[in-house]
């Protein structure tokens, strides 16, 4: 479940500020006096948050007068502060039966539904909240939430999209919105490289990977092998030069640009980056030719094609940040290009590329801006098709619009995983603006902590990440979400102790997380303690059927308890999702400890498959590389 991190603040403002009143009308009733003196001796004590007290006024309220209705939503509202999910639920419930439309029951039930797993119904109750108080921002972010957990990432992305835009300087707002979409590109991102293993997409993601973690020889070797299993690819050739010229290779970046022109001529971003790379190589004249005739063909996808417009950026984690030998030349060719070359459109492109590369942002805008207007109509409103649209606005760096083109044209083409691809990578930046955004207005808030976390995840970088969540849980120890991260990366790193402590944290405050399950379930059966294991596994495949870690985690935990038959059928349900060939090795060695040799060998045998596919990708090296070799 995606987390919102003002929820249980905002519970507490509601308490405070929100409780509903004592009805005058009740006094005339058959014990008004009492009924009256329980009702406000609760209400003072929900607002200094003494909560058991407050809970048992109101019960005492309520035995006097079962019918009223402001005392069961004030009892639900203690009982949701005490994380008693399932009674404040029923509180809830009866005061919507006794008076529909009351102010904060659908908000507060709706919230209790989806933590409680119920999500569908969740996202009814909050979207009748939302209607009525549009300005409440816990309801606009639930909501998002809820629909999420009912698996509608689409709705609830552009719901977080909604509630940002309307909430654009809250931390809160803009931290759910930036995880969403984050999460969204992780998970989309996992799901096409099981959809596309064995072709050219499925190298091109991996390489984008790699890059991220600055690997240039994986990232090199995947980009090859995509063009072995797709030679018509132009963008696969793009992205081979732009890895190369990151490497100040340029010789070796020009001829992927040129042979991305020989497969289409009209190519804005081949010419673009072929034109800066002349430049570099001293052939200036070429070089501001080929981006005029870039610019002439589609402004926008040349720009974006040389990392224009000028764009903030996270500093912490900037990967554009370039190799002191790219800095150094694209620098010096930048002042030789101003002196040498007269002022044009063309030569100002190039020229606030060559700064954006070499560091220099402030002359990058400058000369960015001496560009001008390009006088052509826009792509995207040339179009003539929403893929066409979407890719357009993408290289206009209109990523919601972008996303919302490449969403239609993916409903109508739902085979098409490339403009999936182009869909995962819009949400990307969107992502990137909301961060970028929460810097700005929050600089030193945990969101920006935790945030920045698990972008050195992605990066690679597990020390900073593991900085960044320690700041985090310092300052909001009772925040779900956050032990769970540190618990992952002390497992990742064979720190088993650090890590059971920090999931069981995790269990105390989200005990259906079903990642915390799996991983604490996984750590138990290295530690040999496979019962125990077996109920947090079992929890984490109910609360999430396609986490197919578990299955395998499972299966080993129930062989070791020699129960064979069991642990069969945990392992098959992750079979064809093993990448790694796990899932086969370790039901091969269930069907030897249970006599099935013949079907143990095949098992092993597609160990072997699946590790042949990925020594492939690693053994493709460069033609230099081969110098001197039999």
């Amino acid at each position: 479940m995606l987390c919102i991190p003002s929820a249980r603040c905002f519970a507490f403002f509601y308490l405070a500020a929100a409780v509903c009143s004592f009805p005058l009308s009740c006094g005339a009733q058959q014990s008004g006096a009492a009924v009256e003196q329980h009702f406000l001796a609760a209400q003072q004590d929900q607002q200094q948050g003494l909560l058991q007290a407050a809970a048992d006024e109101y019960k005492t309220v309520l035995r006097l007068q079962p019918g009223l209705p402001e005392a069961y939503v004030n009892l639900g509202l203690v009982y949701y502060a005490q994380a008693k999910l399932a009674e404040s639920a029923q509180a809830l419930s009866a005061a919507a039966k006794l008076r529909p439309g009351m102010r904060g029951v659908s908000l507060w039930l709706g919230i209790d539904d989806v933590r409680l797993d119920h999500p569908a119904q969740g996202a009814a109750l909050l979207r009748e909240a939302v209607r009525q108080n549009p300005n409440d921002k816990l309801a606009q972010s639930w909501l998002g939430t809820a629909l999420w957990d009912a698996g509608q990432m689409n709705a609830a992305l552009l719901q977080f999209r909604h509630a940002s835009a309307q909430f654009p300087d809250d931390p809160d707002v803009l931290f759910a919105a930036g995880e969403a979409y984050g999460k969204a590109v992780h998970q989309q991102t996992a799901e096409l490289l099981e959809q596309s293993a064995g072709t050219a997409l499925s190298d091109r993601i991996y390489a984008d990977i790699y890059v991220a973690e600055r690997d240039w020889d994986k990232a090199e070797g995947h980009l090859r092998r995509a063009i072995q299993r797709d030679p018509r690819s132009v963008t696969a050739r793009l992205e081979f030069g732009e890895v190369l010229f990151d490497q100040a290779r340029f010789a070796d970046a020009q001829a992927q640009f040129v042979q991305a022109l020989a497969l289409n001529p009209q190519s804005a971003a081949a010419l673009a980056r072929s034109g800066e790379v002349l430049i570099l190589l001293q052939q200036p004249a070429q070089g501001i030719s080929r981006m005029e005739l870039a610019l002439k063909g589609d402004s926008g996808e040349a720009l974006d094609a040389l990392g224009l417009p000028v764009e903030p950026r996270i500093e912490q984690i900037d990967n554009s940040v370039a190799g002191a030998k790219l800095s150094t030349t694209c620098l010096q060719a930048a002042k030789e290009l101003a002196i040498e070359e007269p002022q044009s459109p063309a030569r100002d492109a190039v020229l606030a590329a060559l700064y954006l590369r070499a560091g220099d942002t402030e002359d990058a805008i400058r000369a960015y801006r001496s560009v001008g207007q390009i006088k052509q109509q826009p792509a995207s409103a040339r179009a003539t098709n929403p893929l066409a649209r979407g890719m357009a606005y993408f290289h206009e760096h209109h990523y919601p619009e972008a996303a919302d083109a490449l969403l239609e044209w993916i409903a109508a083409h739902p085979q098409d995983r490339a403009a999936q691809y182009d869909l995962v990578l819009a949400r990307h930046h969107i992502a990137m603006a909301d961060i970028l955004r929460l810097i700005e207005i929050a600089p030193d808030s945990y969101h920006v902590h935790q945030l920045l976390g698990e972008l050195y995840v992605d990066r690679g970088e597990d020390d900073k990440a593991l900085t960044e969540f320690l700041a985090v849980a310092a300052a909001q120890p009772d925040l779900p979400g956050i032990h769970f991260l540190l618990g992952h990366l002390y497992w990742k790193h064979g720190d088993l102790d650090r890590a059971l402590a920090e999931l069981t944290r995790e269990l105390q405050l989200d005990p259906g997380n079903p990642e915390a399950n799996g991983e604490l379930g996984a750590i138990l059966v290295t530690q040999h303690h496979s019962a125990e294991a077996i109920p947090h596994l079992e929890l984490a495949i109910h609360s999430k059927p396609d986490l197919w870690p578990a299955y395998v985690q499972l299966g080993m935990a129930y062989a070791a308890e020699k129960n064979y038959a069991r642990a069969e059928a945990a392992m098959r349900h992750a079979l064809a999702h093993d990448s790694d060939g796990t899932a086969h090795y370790q039901l091969g060695r269930v069907l030897r400890a249970e006599g099935k040799i013949t079907q143990a060998n095949q098992m092993f045998a597609q160990v072997r498959v699946i590790e042949n596919e990925d020594l492939a990708a690693s053994s493709i090296v460069r033609p230099a590389d081969q110098a001197g070799k039999p």
